[in-house]
């Protein structure tokens, strides 16, 4: 079920960024945005992929490329991957409760 909702992710960021399907799973937006939004979603907000929808896939991978762009020197810093994920993932998980509130409301 996870491979899915990484297929979406890299099926999203492919599709906002042509220029870098030849290299995309080697790229700081898949690796560190990308299964950073996942593993928000799944470990920290506890949600199946099943109901996670695009949209909210799509703006949080927006908000997660923005935050990587402002903290970048600071990500490139940590040699973890699984640390570097994290950096972003309370940002994440507040753009992903807005979006949820917005929807329920």
């Amino acid at each position: 079920m996870m491979h899915e909702l990484n297929a979406r992710v890299v099926k999203i960021i492919g599709r906002k960024y042509p220029r870098l399907r030849t290299m995309i799973r080697n790229h700081p937006y898949t690796k560190v945005v990308g299964m950073g939004v996942v593993k928000c979603l799944l470990d920290d907000m506890q949600m199946s992929p099943e109901t996670v929808s695009d949209t909210l896939l799509e703006e949080m991978i927006d908000e997660g490329i923005t935050l990587y762009h402002e903290n970048e020197e600071e990500i490139r810093s940590i040699p973890v991957l699984e640390h570097k994920r994290r950096v972003l993932c309370d940002a994440l998980k507040r753009a992903a409760e807005k979006h949820l509130e917005a929807a329920a409301g």
